[in-house]
């Protein structure tokens, strides 16, 4: 088991936990998230990383996309997505940089969140968890927005 810790930790579930801990198995996928309460404290073995971290997803197109919406923000997920069959980490993180420009007021959390739930409820995706951890690096973490430096890198 390693243990990695971030500035902010996105769980599988979506929730966004400040300074968050993530335990990976040995095959790679996330076997336990621990939120600190933006509290963390030295722990053995534990590898503290610069940016968000986040696990391995995968979103395969299971059905046609349900409808276009007239919500830009919904708009431009389904309209970006229309023609793939998957979807994974790096091109998620594609999709929240275009979607941070269009929308400069919204935070990472938010964005994440609303792609995560457009794909899986109007755009006819369903999400799969796959082994790997992500750090997300180059993001403004004051005021949590994604930035033309902000860059996805595999780091299990």
């Amino acid at each position: 088991m390693r243990k990695f810790a971030a500035n902010y930790v996105i769980s599988n579930t979506g929730e966004f936990l400040k300074n968050g801990i993530v335990v990976a198995g040995e095959d790679g996928s996330a076997a336990q998230f621990i939120d600190t309460k933006g509290d963390l404290r030295e722990i053995a073995q534990l590898t503290f990383h610069n940016g968000i971290l986040m696990t391995g997803t995968l979103f395969v197109k299971t059905t046609t996309a349900a409808h276009n919406s007239d919500q830009p923000f919904e708009s431009l997920i389904i309209k970006s997505v229309a023609e793939l069959t998957q979807f994974s980490n790096p091109e998620i993180i594609d999709l929240a940089k275009k979607v941070q420009h269009q929308f400069p007021e919204i935070r990472i959390p938010e964005i994440m969140t609303r792609i995560t739930t457009i794909l899986q409820t109007n755009a006819g995706f369903s999400m799969e968890i796959t082994p790997g951890i992500y750090l997300l690096s180059g993001a403004d973490l004051v005021n949590l927005h994604f930035t033309p430096k902000s860059k996805l890198k595999k780091i299990l």
